[in-house]
């Protein structure tokens, strides 16, 4: 299974309010500018108005990175687009060490006021011809990215397909890493030997 977009969010140690968005977007600003986090990074879209939504977005070519409200939990949401011919396995690992890089530039961000937790994160492909919302499709999925999560989360890991995902085939396929032991550094250390 090749999927051509993934879709990654790693949850935020803190819910932020609707008024708590409004600095992210001086940050991705800055970051496009500076070119502090991977990716050709084009513009930003301010979504902070939309109640569980999107947020504000860091879009580019190649991934998008977004300050994600939607399910009531806040988290950065690096969107992979146009992946090339990579293996499942290969993408996940690319897109989580995009996401990590810029959950740490976020972090050294004083302005942006928001940390990240490595405990859980969320797995949704938006390519659903290659990845259907089916238990045949999630099966094949956890297989392939079983081995990774354990090097990267510990074994206490658990990747399993989302309650919510499984309870209508309309959604993309979304699977949750819950119960992992590293914090983002851990992860992205973790990350060079996965």
């Amino acid at each position: 299974m090749s999927p051509r977009r993934i879709a990654i969010k790693l949850f935020a140690n803190r819910t932020l309010g609707l008024h708590e968005l409004q600095p992210f977007i001086a940050v991705f600003h800055r970051f496009i500018q500076q070119g502090s986090v991977p990716g050709l990074l084009i513009d930003v879209a301010d979504y902070a108005h939309v109640p569980d939504g999107p947020g504000v977005i860091l879009i580019g070519h190649d991934v998008d990175y977004g300050i994600d409200r939607t399910g009531g939990r806040t988290g950065l949401l690096t969107t992979r687009k146009r992946a090339g011919g990579r293996d499942l396995a290969a993408l996940f690992r690319d897109t989580l060490g995009m996401t990590l890089a810029t959950a740490q530039a976020l972090e050294a961000e004083a302005q942006a006021k928001l940390g990240f937790t490595g405990a859980e994160l969320q797995i949704a492909f938006p390519d659903r011809l290659v990845t259907p919302n089916t238990a045949e499709a999630a099966e094949s999925v956890i297989k392939v990215l079983e081995p990774v999560v354990a090097v990267l989360f510990g074994d206490g890991a658990r990747l399993e397909r989302d309650a919510g995902s499984a309870s209508d085939p309309r959604r993309m396929l979304t699977l949750r890493i819950s119960g992992g032991d590293a914090d983002v550094a851990t992860l992205a250390s973790r990350l060079e030997q996965a």
